[in-house]
């Protein structure tokens, strides 16, 4: 074994970790700045578990976005730091915009900064601060925005300003396929997930987020590998979203079948809001999710 070549490695390795850790302080310094109006670290102090959740998920997403500059074959440590510095101020501001269109469309011009520091009375008469339902919700969509980014990072075959337009296109057309499926979610739901949301149904956040979750997991896998042209990739984009939206619906109905043969997702969310219950049907559609993308 190659010590100094380990060590070399390594070293460089703690270099990218800083780089991320780096733009995750940033993001939170914009999302105080952002929410100048109350206290984030205060809330999370607290124990405000909605905007712990937010802000975890945009860290998530932070990560796992930057992860798919580091992918493929290196071009020098000195060009991957530079291009790892560009894709991660790609990453942070494509973040902020995802938040924007999950405030403002997703969840139907739902405030998020307000519903997240709202006081709400619950069942026994205890009061809590902060919508958990939206902020699992706030924290899928960051979670699903950073696969998508990841994927349409870490394709090899083009410049690097290729690379940089393959990365907002695909966020572009990204964003515009969860909210679709989003609004495809609430059409077959017998129930109105939004509104769920709105009274702080945990389970109906766990609900939506993880099947957000799943698909931007499927999303990564068809934007990942070689760039072969803009309206192949896009057509292959499209045709693999299609065919991956197919299947986690159909697997949702297997795993409500299988997984609650007493009862059903509907039942669990709003006459229940059984949150243990939806962390292992969010989970096993999250795991399946996985399985597509890289067996398809």
């Amino acid at each position: 074994m190659d010590y100094t070549e380990t060590l070399i490695s390594m070293g460089q390795g703690v270099c990218y970790a800083l780089v991320s850790i780096l733009f995750i302080f940033i993001a939170k310094k914009l999302d105080d700045w952002r929410t100048r109006d109350f206290d984030d670290d205060r809330h999370i102090d607290d124990g405000n578990l909605a905007v712990g959740l937010r802000r975890a998920g945009l860290y998530l997403g932070i990560a796992i976005g930057m992860t798919g500059a580091l992918s493929g074959e290196s071009a020098g440590f000195r060009t991957d730091m530079r291009y790892l510095l560009i894709d991660g101020v790609l990453v942070t501001g494509c973040l902020f915009i995802s938040r924007f269109i999950n405030d403002f469309v997703m969840m139907g011009h739902i405030n998020n900064d307000r519903e997240c520091i709202k006081v709400f009375t619950l069942g026994d008469g205890r009061t809590t601060t902060g919508n958990t339902a939206l902020g699992i919700v706030e924290a899928g969509m960051y979670i699903a925005t950073g696969f998508i980014l990841n994927g349409s990072m870490s394709g090899g075959g083009g410049g690097f300003y290729q690379s940089l337009g393959s990365a907002l296109v695909f966020f572009v057309l990204g964003q515009m396929v969860l909210l679709v499926f989003g609004l495809v979610y609430e059409m077959i739901s017998s129930f109105h997930v939004r509104d769920e949301i709105k009274q702080n149904n945990p389970a109906a956040g766990i609900g939506l987020a993880g099947i957000l979750v799943a698909l931007g997991i499927i999303l990564k896998s068809s934007l990942s590998g070689p760039f072969t042209g803009w309206i192949n990739d896009i057509v292959g984009f499209f045709v693999y979203t299609l065919l991956g939206m197919i299947l986690l619906l159909g697997f949702s109905v297997l795993v409500d079948r299988f997984l609650l043969p007493t009862t059903n997702i509907a039942t669990e969310i709003k006459a229940d809001k059984n949150v243990a219950a939806l962390v292992v049907v969010q989970a096993t559609i999250i795991a399946v999710a996985l399985i597509i993308a890289h067996a398809v």
